[in-house]
């Protein structure tokens, strides 16, 4: 079985436009059985996500896909988790994907499983000593000075903060655009547990399962720059609890990840795992042969 797998076209943004027609093109040039997309196909626009999925509709092989954080915005107060429930499983199957998100799939004796993935901040540099308040409001302790509501909202006054707190001055977008009914540790308990009920729906059924999540499951693959900014970021890049999902099944041979937009790679137990390295304006494609 040969498999292809890319992530975050962000078809919504103008200068990954060209580049993921091109790997489109590529793809659809392929004689693989499976592509896999892992996740940030576009963002809050519902019709840049469908016009990125028609782009492989000359694919011949079997289309697997897990949405990413940015599938799950939304710009006009509707609810995300109503999204990723019912929203883009539909306009997923209109251009023949299969969303894997609680569906997971046995092609040719192969297991497939996977979901957007979540964040409860456990990748959050701690040298960084950044009160969890913080985290959970995603915005960095520099811009709630900068916006003033420092003290009102998280009550604490500027001389409390260090020269590296002030420095943070990032705020991650799923604060404006995700709205879940749910905290960030809920939704990833949610995932996790959704993930292992997957898994075990088909582990009796398949020697050999490839699991896909939009993001990270192990520290190994987080990309730490050494700077506040993006290093604060980093608490919102993914959660070990997905690592620790997969670690009891010696089947599941893969596990690809997008989201950090750097590659990178790690082996935990019998578990290869893999970050594509997708970034805006260069497509990755990875091949497996199984």
């Amino acid at each position: 079985m040969k498999i292809l797998a890319s992530s975050d076209l962000h078809y919504n943004i103008p200068r990954s436009k060209q580049p993921t027609r091109l790997l489109a093109k590529k793809i659809n040039a392929t004689n693989a059985d499976i592509l896999i997309l892992a996740g940030d196909i576009a963002g809050a626009d519902t019709t840049a996500f469908t016009e990125a999925l028609e782009l492989f509709s000359d694919f011949k092989g079997i289309k697997l896909l897990v949405p990413g954080n940015h599938d799950l915005w939304t710009n006009n107060g509707t609810n995300s988790l109503e999204k990723w429930k019912n929203t883009l499983p539909e306009l997923a199957k209109q251009y023949e994907f299969i969303m894997l998100d609680g569906n997971p799939q046995i092609i040719d004796n192969i297991g497939f499983v996977g979901n957007v993935g979540w964040y409860d901040y456990s990748f959050r540099d701690e040298t960084l000593n950044v009160p969890i308040t913080f985290y959970k409001a995603k915005i960095g302790p520099g811009r709630a000075l900068y916006n003033g509501n420092l003290t009102t909202d998280f009550k604490i006054t500027p001389d409390k903060l260090t020269h590296t707190h002030i420095a943070i001055t990032a705020q991650w977008n799923d604060r404006k655009f995700v709205k879940l009914p749910l905290t960030d540790e809920q939704f990833t308990e949610l995932l996790t547990n959704m993930l292992r009920n997957d898994i075990e729906k088909i582990s009796s059924k398949c020697k050999k399962i490839i699991a896909i999540t939009h993001h990270l499951p192990a520290r190994e693959l987080v990309w730490y720059r050494g700077h506040p900014n993006w290093d604060f970021s980093a608490a919102f890049l993914g959660s070990k609890k997905f690592a620790e999902t997969l670690t009891p099944y010696d089947n599941i041979i893969y596990h690809l990840s997008g989201h950090n937009h750097k590659a990178a790679k790690c082996k935990i137990a019998n578990t290869q795992h893999i970050t594509i390295g997708s970034t805006y304006k260069h497509k990755q494609l990875i091949e497996l042969n199984i």
